[in-house]
């Protein structure tokens, strides 16, 4: 009888973990890791459930973005694994250059109080190109837009996860553009004079995509980690700090891809002008822009 007890309690353990209702609207955020188009987008999800799950995700960020896609999926232990279909794309809403991505979400429900929450993270690959993986990153939803505040409110500093170059101090950082970086040495490529403070980094592969991954560092402080070059550009959006007239560019070749040397270029996006470089970095020497900041004068 013992026994029997004991195998009826693990399989009422073993039942519910897949007898959670996650049926019904969800609201939340989906992050992106550096490197990606955005970093943060507006998510919902619109969901189904019997035996399986189906449903559709809306993926969106203000006006210029708008993704909607039908997905299905099962609860597998305590994950709730969604994917999006190909076939199912109802909207593709982007900027030009940009493309959207079919995602698939590994998600936990959890409760805290009255609210509901689903977290965990999410990975996919463009719909022009199955073979070109996104930059993946993490994802929560809420029952509610109640519970999506008090989230955001308390993880405030942790919902997207980047290294944002802090200006707090009037007086402008001493630079060191020394001769050694992380045992290599920056070659610089060429100067360029911007005259906006706010800027951006698109960099594609150079011919053949071959697996390159560079980190990108802004005077000395890490802006990207471990983009994978490709076909569809990275694209890094920041802000110079302004005191400060003359900064530095580094892209360090975090591996050399299967074609030596670790080669891309690199559109420098400064208002209505476009610089692009041709990148070549290796394990001996990173490849180093310089940035001369020259604000246009008001007439």
């Amino acid at each position: 009888m013992r026994w029997l007890s004991v195998c009826f309690i693990i399989f009422l353990s073993f039942q519910s973990s897949f007898s959670q209702n996650v049926q019904g609207k969800w609201v939340g955020k989906i992050t992106q890791q550096p490197g990606g188009y955005s970093q943060l987008y507006d998510l919902e999800l619109d969901l189904s459930q019997r035996k399986n799950i189906w449903g559709e995700s809306y993926a969106f960020q203000g006006d210029s973005v708008q993704i909607r896609i039908g997905l299905s999926g099962y609860i597998e232990k305590d994950s709730i694994r969604l994917n999006e279909s190909l076939g199912w794309i109802r909207q593709d809403k982007v900027p030009f250059s940009w493309v959207a991505c079919v995602k698939q979400f590994v998600l936990a429900y959890r409760q805290e109080g009255k609210l509901e929450y689903l977290e965990g993270k999410w990975t996919g690959v463009g719909i022009d190109d199955s073979e070109s993986p996104c930059l993946p990153g993490r994802v929560i939803l809420s029952r509610n837009i109640e519970g999506l505040n008090k989230f955001l409110e308390e993880h405030k500093d942790s919902v997207v996860v980047t290294e944002p170059i802090v200006v707090a101090s009037s007086v402008p950082a001493v630079l060191d553009f020394s001769p050694e970086f992380l045992n290599t040495e920056p070659k610089k490529i060429t100067e360029i004079v911007v005259t906006n403070p706010d800027l951006q980094i698109q960099i594609v592969d150079y011919m053949k995509v071959d697996n390159d991954t560079i980190s990108v560092y802004l005077n000395r402080n890490l802006l990207a980690k471990n983009i994978r070059i490709d076909k569809r550009p990275a694209l890094l959006n920041f802000k110079l700090d302004t005191r400060i007239e003359f900064h530095e560019i580094l892209l360090y070749a975090e591996n050399l891809g299967q074609i030596p040397p670790n080669t891309s270029e690199m559109i420098l996006v400064d208002g209505e002008k476009r610089h692009r470089v041709m990148i070549v970095s290796d394990k001996e020497k990173t490849a180093a822009v310089y940035l001369r900041y020259k604000p246009k004068k008001k007439s």
